[in-house]
């Protein structure tokens, strides 16, 4: 199976959004309290994201030869990472890591950037401190009872 790694484009919306809400729905909204479902998935609709790349929000993509989208990872100001996502059925395989490296040596290239910032959910704590990053602050919990990890990564 290969991979191809590109930015994101509009017409990617309505993939971006499917990939996104199927790994959330299976994996970050069972530890969350039903509230927090509905504007969670909403920012994942194609309309949102669409919206968000006009905005100047990159989305790095991984799509598969066969045409079917992998994982993606979504950067606001070249230093906040606000989605990240890969195919249930692909993890394990080095995709995170790839569109991880891509996505950071992108902001890098742009803006210089040294000092990465995101929210994690519980489940996806691993993937971020096996990348380097660390917790920055205690547990947030948004207005809809979102619980999640500030972390952070600083390059040298």
């Amino acid at each position: 199976m290969g991979i191809r790694y590109r930015l994101g484009r509009p017409q990617d919306a309505v993939a971006i959004g499917v990939l996104a809400r199927r790994v959330t729905q299976r994996w970050i909204l069972p530890e969350q309290p039903a509230s927090a479902a509905g504007p969670l998935l909403y920012g994942m609709s194609a309309k949102s994201i669409r919206q968000k790349m006009q905005d100047g929000q990159r989305f790095h993509l991984a799509w598969q030869d066969d045409g079917r989208l992998a994982g993606v990872a979504a950067m606001r100001g070249d230093s906040h990472l606000f989605q990240f996502f890969v195919s249930t059925r692909l993890h394990g395989q080095g995709i995170a890591r790839q569109l991880w490296q891509r996505t950071m040596r992108d902001a890098i290239r742009r803006a210089g950037t040294r000092h990465f910032t995101l929210k994690a959910s519980a489940m996806a704590l691993p993937v971020y401190l096996h990348f380097g990053f660390v917790p920055s602050g205690p547990l947030l919990v948004s207005d809809t009872g979102l619980a999640t990890q500030p972390m952070h990564l600083d390059l040298p």
